[in-house]
């Protein structure tokens, strides 16, 4: 019987790998790459946090119906902790052709682009994308909707409109 790959070797190899020289950006597509690989063999590969990535911020959009308000003490609580206890929850996008749409967390993407921790993340946002049967527009308005309904406020102007387009 042949010597089997196991976790520990195929740990010693990416730290091998990764020790060697190269430009950041090539090391970010590179520990992308591994998570996208993870992701399809894991037992949760349907669930979206379970492939955390790093795409750089400008490719992050927002989109143009979130009906979420954040009075200006949580956006300073909010710009704290990114400072204080970095990213802990990425930012929620759609993976389209050239950009990353973001589904949930606007003032998150905003902030992560901001003097200290935009210089801190080096103009990177982490993100998971929803799963892709979830792309089309209603989909992801109403992702958006349920990400907003469970902790913010809402326009009721704007969210009236929303579920007008909606219907």
């Amino acid at each position: 019987m042949g010597d089997s790959v196991t976790p520990e070797i195929i740990g010693n190899m990416i730290r091998q790998y990764f020790s060697q020289e190269r430009p950041e950006e090539e090391t970010i597509q590179a520990l992308n790459h591994l998570r996208r690989v993870l992701h399809e063999v894991s037992p949760f590969a349907h669930e979206p946090v379970d492939c955390v990535l790093w795409v750089k911020a400008d490719e992050v959009v927002a989109n143009d119906y979130n009906p979420n308000v954040m009075a200006p003490g949580e956006k300073k609580l909010l710009k704290q902790s990114l400072e204080k206890d970095g990213f802990t929850q990425p930012v929620v996008v759609s993976e389209e052709k050239n950009h990353y749409l973001v589904v949930d967390g606007f003032h998150r993407q905003v902030l992560g682009r901001e003097a200290g921790t935009g210089k801190r993340l080096k103009g990177w946002l982490p993100v998971v994308c929803i799963n892709p049967e979830r792309k089309g527009q209603a989909s992801r308005i109403a992702a958006t909707i349920r990400h907003n309904r469970a902790r913010g406020k809402h326009q009721i102007t704007s969210m009236s409109d929303i579920v007008r387009d909606l219907s």
